[in-house]
Parts: C-alpha cells; structure tokens; sequence
C-alpha cells in the first residue's frame, strides 16, 4: 500500500516539471489579472469592493494549484467539489453579478491547471466581449436615486420640476414623521448635470438636504 502511495506521489511529480508548474501558476495568473480589470472596468454598482476582485484572482491561481495537485486522482477531485461548496456556502454575494466573475474564476483556474489554455483564453475574450457590450448598452443610460430630505415636500413641485428638464422619474419610497419627510426617486440623468439638479433642488423652501446616488437599478426594501 506504502509503495502504491509512493508511485503515485513519484507519478504526479514526473507529470507536471517545475517548468510547467510555474508556467500554469503565470497563466493562472495573468487570466485572473484579466478578469481583475474586466471587472473593474464593468463594475456598475455603487460600492466597488476592492478586496473581492482580489480574490477572484486569487480563486485563479489557488483552483490551478488544486487542478495540478489532483491531476488524475479521483479521490483527490472530490476534494475540489467540497472546496467549491465551501465558497458558495461560506461567501455572503449580494451580487448575481459577481457570482459570474466568481465562476469565471474558477473556469479560468481549471483550465490552466489542466493546461487547456487556448479555452481559456478563447473563454475570456468571448466573456469580456459580451460584458463590455452590455456595459455599453444597456448602461449607457446613467441611473441614480435621488433623495430629498426637509421639514415640508410637496411631490407635485419635485415632479414638475423633474418634467421640466425632461428628466425621467419614478417615485420609490417616501417615509415622514413629526420632524422631516424623505423621498426617494429613480431618475435617468442625459444631458442634466448632477450639481445643477442639486443646486435647483435646494433652492425649493422646505428642502433641506439633497443627495444623489449612483445604483444599479435594483432597489431593495
């Protein structure tokens, strides 16, 4: 049993040379790189988390090292499935969003620790591409909340207001108590700049405070 372990610890050692190991870990590497700044550069939400796009590639490289370590040992992959497990039911991702960046990830870190890097690559590019157009299109209008806070505010001079310049708007919650109503709209912002609608937003009596914030389109609550 001893010498049958030894083989194939000699087994795996013979099949992947240090030269390979570290070309995997480089290619590994810079695929994760990629997906780094494809997230960056995609990144629609409001809070851009630093520390998670670190990690994807990181996932990158640490999923190649695990692909090289089980090479063609079955009992070794059932390891990489509870692995797995661990990151999707360890990890808190309020974005679906990211949960793709993170399965590219691992996409990325299998392939090059299997060597198959041309579907890698090929993988990538097709991703990117498609992330990009999407960004483009589908974002190109520019949505934000707007939030008004004051003693007294009457929705029918904020929605004349936002007709005037041709702003699109919803109204998504509107909270008063004894000392201050708050209101909160979805707009699409072209042409209207943000410290204008501010500046004519504090000009109207009873408004007090007036906060324009960059999202998503989701709104939660």
């Amino acid at each position: 049993m001893s010498q049958e372990i030894l083989f194939n610890i000699i087994g795996g050692m013979d099949t992947f040379s240090i030269e390979r190991i570290v070309f995997n870990i480089i290619m590994a590497t810079l695929l994760g790189l990629f997906i780094y700044f494809v997230y960056k550069k995609t990144f629609s939400g409001v809070i851009y988390s630093q520390s998670f796009n670190i990690t994807i590639v990181m996932v990158c490289v640490i999923i190649a090292i695990i692909m090289m370590l089980i090479g063609k040992n079955i009992a070794l992959s059932l390891g990489l499935v509870g692995s797995l497990s661990i990151i999707r039911f360890r990890t808190v991702i309020k974005d679906p969003r990211d949960m793709g960046f993170l399965f590219w990830g691992i996409a990325v870190g299998l392939a090059a620790g299997t060597g198959e890097f041309l579907i890698a690559i090929i993988g990538s590019i097709v991703i990117a591409l498609v992330l990009f157009i999407f960004s483009k299109l589908i974002y190109i209008d520019y949505c934000y909340l707007l939030v008004l806070r004051g003693v007294e505010i009457e929705s029918k001079i904020i929605s004349d207001v936002l007709r005037e310049y041709k702003i699109p708007y919803k109204m998504r919650m509107k909270t008063t108590n004894r000392d201050f109503t708050e209101v909160t709209y979805e707009i699409t912002l072209k042409s209207v700049k943000e410290d204008f609608l501010v500046k004519t937003f504090r000009s109207i009596d009873g408004i007090e405070e007036v906060h324009i914030v960059s999202y998503d389109g989701e709104v939660t609550g």
